[in-house]
């Protein structure tokens, strides 16, 4: 057994076949399919049944996935933390989703990383549950991540902000001038909202259906642009966070009734070596809260 053959292995069962895991690493379909016979030879099992020309794994390829995704994230984790103490290879990871990365990366940029010339940074953009997906797989090292409660206990968290969520509207609309709002005002109103695996969009959704009210949901998007377009041309009603409005001038933001708070923190596996460069980030963090 090799990590490499492993590593095919589990290609396959990712992209859900030889042909799709051959192409996505760059190799011929023999390598893939003999390093799979290779496997099943040594331990003498079946990793995979094909049905209706398709693989599906066994009892046994199961079980191995598992152990070998286990194993292949602690080689990859080996190879990063050797590779800062030999000063190779000093990148960062950092996942963000679209619009907290709109408030912290001009502050990263511009008030830490340079004082670090050599770190190579990565921003990663995606939504919550993508990020956290990204973290379970050390595909990233750390995220800022929006929150209500406390995260689980695989993961540790350094706060960074508490952001209020305002319902928008263009300084034309007739609600421009509320000093605050509730969920029954809207439910009549044309909403452009974020896509629905953004965590914002989920805590409004959850509190139309906690309040037993139907929103009228006109389109949803990924883009920030979008959404702020849609509200300053007076088509749709949304909902950002109030530092947002400083960007987009023909907005109005409302607060709500009762107010929506997110916390935002720095997130990273718990119990993983961390890197000397995290660990500054960490800190930076930490006092940029107190």
């Amino acid at each position: 057994m090799t990590f490499d053959q492993l590593r095919y292995f589990q290609a396959v069962c990712k992209y859900d076949g030889v042909n799709r895991a051959a192409e996505i690493l760059n190799l011929s379909q023999p390598s893939i399919s003999n390093a799979i016979t290779n496997l099943e030879k040594e331990f003498g099992v079946k990793l995979f049944t094909r049905q209706h020309k398709r693989l599906h794994l066994t009892a046994e390829g199961q079980t191995l996935l598992e152990m070998a995704e286990k194993l292949l994230a602690q080689a990859n984790e080996i190879k990063q933390v050797m590779a800062e103490f030999g000063n190779k290879n000093r990148t960062l990871r950092i996942g963000v989703p679209p619009m907290i990365g709109s408030l912290v990366l001009p502050i990263l940029f511009s008030e830490h990383f340079n004082q670090y010339p050599q770190l190579q940074v990565r921003i990663l953009e995606d939504d919550t549950s993508g990020l956290k997906k990204l973290l379970a797989d050390h595909q990233i090292d750390a995220a800022f991540l929006p929150h209500t409660r406390p995260f689980d206990e695989d993961l540790c968290a350094q706060q960074l902000v508490s952001l209020q969520n305002v319902c928008c509207v263009s300084k034309s609309h007739p609600l421009a001038t509320q000093k605050s709002i509730q969920f029954k005002e809207l439910c009549n109103e044309p909403l452009v909202l974020f896509k629905n695996s953004f965590f914002q969009t989920e805590r409004i959704l959850d509190e139309f259906a906690r309040q037993s009210l139907t929103p009228h949901v006109l389109m949803n998007s990924s883009q920030l642009s979008t959404v702020q377009n849609m509200i300053a041309n007076t088509a749709a009603i949304g909902f950002m966070f109030e530092f947002l409005l400083k960007s987009t001038p023909g907005i109005v933001g409302i607060p709500l009734d009762p107010p929506m708070i997110t916390q935002v923190s720095l997130v990273w596996k718990n119990k993983k070596q961390r890197s000397t460069d995290l660990n500054n980030l960490i800190e930076f963090i930490k006092s940029r809260s107190e």
